[in-house]
């Protein structure tokens, strides 16, 4: 966190939620809740996704890997860091943007649906930001990528809706959130949490091992 502070990833946020609040401030009510949803969503998942990219090239550049070889530092660890770091940076900006916007919602969908879409995207970019060596590289495919997580938001507006949308964490996180606003019954609920929990569990493990793969590894290579 301090890290991310000193490099001026708190202020960014703080920009984007003012950004955020501004825009939401001329929605028409009608629309309001279901703009705030994908405002919100937004937050943990785009976001959440370029700044752990942006550290991880950042710490590339700057060796940072390379002290993996002389601390007891595990790769879990250093990753849980990363997660739970910019989870909690997207968890205070989301309530900050639904507090300045609504009067009334139900927090528990709320925060477990911010929290967990923060670890599921966050994982996504760090994922791809291991594999590429420079900002633009990363600027390049990670939306390409990220795009197709973001397809269920269709559904939400009645624009397109497909029964594949419902196995995206994507669409478990806008069901949660939308949550916020709506009352979801014990099956929605179960089963939204259910996937993000599978995605970032599996996430997980694949970022574990294609950190060994594609940063440990080749450090040691070149040392």
């Amino acid at each position: 966190m301090r890290f991310q502070f000193q490099h001026g990833f708190y202020y960014a946020y703080l920009l984007m939620t003012i950004i955020y609040i501004w825009m939401l401030k001329f929605v028409p009510v009608d629309y309001l809740d279901s703009v705030t949803v994908v405002v919100v969503f937004s937050d943990p998942s785009f976001l959440g996704a370029f700044f752990i990219g942006g550290i991880v090239l950042l710490e590339k550049s700057q060796g940072v890997y390379d002290a993996f070889f002389v601390t007891p530092l595990r790769v879990g660890e250093f990753l849980l860091s990363k997660i739970l770091s910019l989870s909690i940076i997207s968890l205070l900006s989301s309530v900050a943007i639904v507090l300045m916007v609504h009067s009334n919602f139900d927090v528990i969908p709320f925060l477990v649906g911010i929290l967990l879409s923060s670890v599921v995207f966050t994982l996504i970019g760090l994922l791809l930001a291991v594999r590429v060596n420079t900002v633009n590289q990363f600027l390049l495919t990670s939306p390409l990528v990220l795009m197709v997580f973001f397809v269920p938001v269709f559904g939400l507006f009645e624009w397109w809706d497909s029964i594949l949308f419902k196995w995206l964490p994507s669409y478990a996180g806008l069901l949660l959130i939308e949550g916020t606003f709506h009352d979801l019954n014990i099956g929605e609920l179960f089963l939204a949490i259910s996937i993000l929990m599978l995605w970032a569990v599996g996430l997980y493990l694949w970022a574990k091992h294609d950190f060994h793969k594609y940063i440990l590894a080749k450090a040691g290579d070149e040392k």
